[in-house]
């Protein structure tokens, strides 16, 4: 099974929020700045079962707090109310936009990521923190990073440079192609700045580089009742002029397994990437 592409697909866990906040500042609503409610849990409707946070208490005084600084501690219950407010159909179009349910092949073929239609309140705010039925390859979500480090622009991703005959004649090359805008520079601009602070000074300080910028944002995704969760990062750098996305998972949480989070496993593994690219 080639995990990157194919296979069972993962939960993104909080990864995920990059796409929730491409969609709450594509929707005019919301600036980075804009004040949201996080509190200690979130009240669902439909159900008796709530959102809390992955901590105790809530976000920020009382109960609220920035889009920015939602995504810098990884607010469960902000990005619930999002999913509430947006809605799952916004959801499922902001991540089509960044290639979600696209058939590609790079040239082997990848299985599509997918977001569920007709998604209910409470499953609206659970897909907002990627959990429910959201599912995505590794690719995947390298693909989001990548696209809100290219000015909201997300390339079709390809594998093989260029195939050669028996005389090394050059029979296909592959060129860069535009796959679709998953949202505008503006949009773009901020949701780096806002994964700089996961970095800087949230829950990604792991992934810190010296004296390079980093942007990126971690995930701890449930998979299973009794299960370790997955270990997610994603991230690129350097977030001034980018040169290299990643999207890394640790399955259950690898040799910490319950006690393994986002930041503490999959960020360190990005780092070393980033470095490894970008070192001279």
């Amino acid at each position: 099974i080639n995990r990157a592409i194919s296979g069972d697909l993962y939960p993104p866990g909080s990864t995920f929020k990059v796409v929730t906040s491409a969609a709450a500042l594509s929707s005019g609503k919301y600036d980075e700045d804009t004040v949201v409610p996080g509190p200690a849990t979130l009240d669902l409707p439909q159900t008796s079962v709530n959102l809390p946070n992955d901590f105790r208490g809530a976000c920020g005084p009382g109960g609220k707090l920035s889009l920015t600084r939602a995504l810098q501690i990884s607010c469960n219950t902000a990005f619930g109310s999002l999913g509430l407010e947006l809605g799952g159909n916004a959801l499922r179009e902001q991540a089509q936009k960044f290639g979600f349910g696209e058939d590609l092949a790079i040239p082997m073929p990848v299985t599509p990521s997918s977001v569920p239609a007709d998604m209910n309140p409470p499953q609206s705010a659970q897909a907002a923190i990627g959990q429910f039925d959201v599912r995505v390859t590794p690719l995947q979500m390298a693909m989001v990073a990548a696209g809100v480090a290219n000015d909201g622009v997300v390339m079709k991703p390809y594998l093989v440079q260029t195939v050669r005959g028996p005389d090394l004649d050059v029979l296909r090359e592959a060129k860069p192609q535009e796959l679709s805008r998953a949202v505008s520079p503006e949009v773009a601009a901020q949701l780096t700045r806002m994964m700089e602070t996961v970095v800087d000074a949230g829950t990604g300080t792991r992934a810190q580089i010296s004296g390079v910028k980093v942007a990126g944002k971690t995930g701890t995704a449930q998979h299973g009742k009794g299960k370790a969760p997955h270990a997610w990062f994603i991230a690129f750098a350097p977030a001034d002029n980018p040169q290299v996305a990643v999207a890394v998972v640790v399955e259950d949480g690898g040799q910490l397994g319950h006690e393994g989070f986002g930041g503490s496993i999959a960020a360190p593994i990005a780092k070393k990437v980033m470095e490894a690219v970008l070192s001279p």
